[in-house]
């Protein structure tokens, strides 16, 4: 995940450096999350020989790590001591506050290795960029060696993050559709941890826990019923390139409908079935352009689409308002309460909702979603299980049930309900909450013309939205980027174009002073030329 003007990471990133790594009983390890800032997660590696410790942000939605090097340029401490720095050709302008990021020094690393096969590379739509080489050196998580892992070395990185672990599918990996591009899938940190015995299939169970709260886990290869209440439900991930390529390529799986009560009135926004991808890089949410609308003028008859802001605001909630969205599952329901999408104003009385809508009729569940389901991903045999998270005041997973080669979990239930294939227009026939009388309170259709205009937000699985939420800090306007097309190829079709992303908030220059603590920014991993992320279709 990219965070752009991250400007609480670097003070934040000091205080859980270091954060332990438990290597359980069985195959098995436990990774504890720190949850910085209200916006994402991060979890502690440690480089080279002797030992240097990283906070990398935790990222289902990519598959690359990456660290940032300690002479990185953008860095505003490096480029104040040395004159006429460059990227590209062009003298470097705009720099980056470094000091409290844990960058990684290569020089002081006696195990370091330039793999020396192509270039590193990964462009962002709000301009940001990771550019350098791959390389491999001595890796620990803990006591638990991952030595031999390939990743990536960022001579330049222009977002303010130490780096990245991805711990989604190899096939998303930026190895393809930039010059100088090694061509070349690799495994990456879940298939090494498989590789070396440490977990017997590639699964992992996320607990980000009280969205409010500063701490999660992640648990390798097993499950911990503790974090949980009610049945663990297990669905089949659902392949949203079925004639491109031959298995899942992204953690997706299939909504059934979702809607929104409180104590005054319920209704069904749609029960179409929908591809939903998970995504812990993604703060917010991104959906269809007229659920979100619905969802806002659920809040408030009064809420507006903020052309300048790319979001619904209206004004704010009353602090006791129950209101909460029910995302339904078949099987599973989970709810995720209006608090928890309310961006608050830094000034003035607006308050925005935290759910980007998409005129491609994408989904994305981010982090605001992520926090109250317990999820189980299997990427080997491409299956989520699912449950209703239970926060507790420690964010650890105790490794009490072993999830199996084959990805049976010992007490999950199998899911009835039926999966997604293919997408249809989203409708509403009968209520999520089984009461034919829930949508008599439906807002009318005339709610959501072609005058509530809202931009595409998301491109497909490929250049998904990334939202960041800093409902505590001081705004920093985003830049307004648009990254060219990313594309999917098989070895069995042509080149298929993806639509391109565009950041849903304005340059100041464009807009003046925005009054949201809020700020959203969306990446796409990929050159400024196509880029294949999903073209291993074994």
């Amino acid at each position: 995940m990219m965070i752009i003007a991250l400007m609480l990471y670097a003070a934040s990133a000091a205080l859980v450096r270091g954060a332990p790594f438990s290597k359980r009983n069985g195959n098995s390890l436990m990774m504890p999350l720190t949850h910085v800032d209200d916006s994402f997660y991060t979890t502690n590696l440690e480089f080279g020989n002797p030992l240097q410790s990283v906070d990398l942000v935790v990222d289902s939605g990519s598959a690359d790590t990456w660290v940032m090097s300690s002479s990185n340029p953008f860095c505003s401490s490096n480029s104040n001591t040395r004159s006429n720095q460059t990227y590209d050709g062009s003298r470097i302008t705009s720099t980056i506050d470094c000091q409290g990021l844990s960058t990684f020094n290569v020089n002081a690393s006696s195990s370091f290795r330039n793999l020396d096969i192509g270039r590193f590379y990964i462009n962002y739509t709000d301009g940001s960029l990771a550019d350098g080489y791959w390389a491999t050196d001595k890796v620990l998580a803990d006591s638990v060696d991952v030595s031999g892992m390939q990743f990536g070395v960022a001579e330049y990185a222009s977002a303010e993050i130490s780096g990245i672990l991805g711990i989604g599918f190899p096939r998303r990996e930026s190895v393809r559709g930039y010059t100088g591009a090694p061509n070349k899938f690799y495994d990456n940190f879940p298939q090494v941890l498989k590789d070396k015995g440490i977990i017997s299939t590639v699964a992992y169970s996320m607990y980000l826990n009280d969205p409010n709260g500063n701490s999660g886990s992640l648990l390798f290869g097993a499950v911990d019923p503790s974090k949980y209440s009610g049945k663990l439900y297990t669905f089949p991930m659902v392949n949203t390139y079925p004639n491109i390529v031959k298995v899942p390529a992204t953690l997706a799986m299939t909504l059934q409908g979702i809607g929104a009560r409180n104590k005054n009135q319920q209704q069904t926004f749609t029960n179409t079935k929908s591809a939903v991808l998970l995504d812990s890089g993604t703060s917010l949410m991104a959906a269809p352009q007229e659920i979100v609308a619905k969802m806002a003028h659920f809040i408030s008859e009064n809420a507006t689409y903020s052309e300048s802001d790319g979001v619904y605001t209206m004004e704010c909630p009353a602090d006791d308002d129950d209101t909460e969205f029910v995302f339904e599952f078949g099987d599973l329901f989970i709810s995720v309460p209006l608090s928890t999408l309310i961006l608050t104003p830094s000034s003035g009385s607006l308050c925005g909702l935290g759910v980007l809508p998409t005129e491609d009729e994408s989904w994305t569940l981010g982090d605001v979603f992520m926090s109250y389901a317990y999820l189980v991903f299997d990427l080997d045999n491409y299956q989520i299980s699912m449950a209703v998270a239970k926060f507790s005041k420690d964010g650890n997973q105790e490794a009490s049930v072993q999830i199996q080669s084959d990805g049976t979990i010992p007490g999950a239930i199998k899911a009835s309900a039926e999966p997604w294939t293919t997408n249809e227009p989203l409708t509403v026939s009968g209520s999520i909450f089984g009461n034919k009388k829930a949508n008599s309170t439906s807002v009318s259709s005339s709610s959501f013309t072609s005058s509530t205009r809202v931009r595409s937000d998301t491109a497909r699985e490929t250049g998904v939205m990334k939202a960041t939420s800093f409902k505590k800090s001081q705004i920093s306007p985003a830049l307004s980027h648009t990254a060219n097309s990313a594309s999917i190829l098989s070895t069995k079709s042509t080149d298929r174009p993806i639509s391109s992303v565009t950041s849903v908030a304005k340059s100041s220059s464009d807009t003046g002073k925005s009054v949201y603590t809020s700020i959203f920014t969306k990446y796409i991993y990929a050159a400024t030329l196509t880029t294949t992320v999903a073209c291993n279709i074994s």
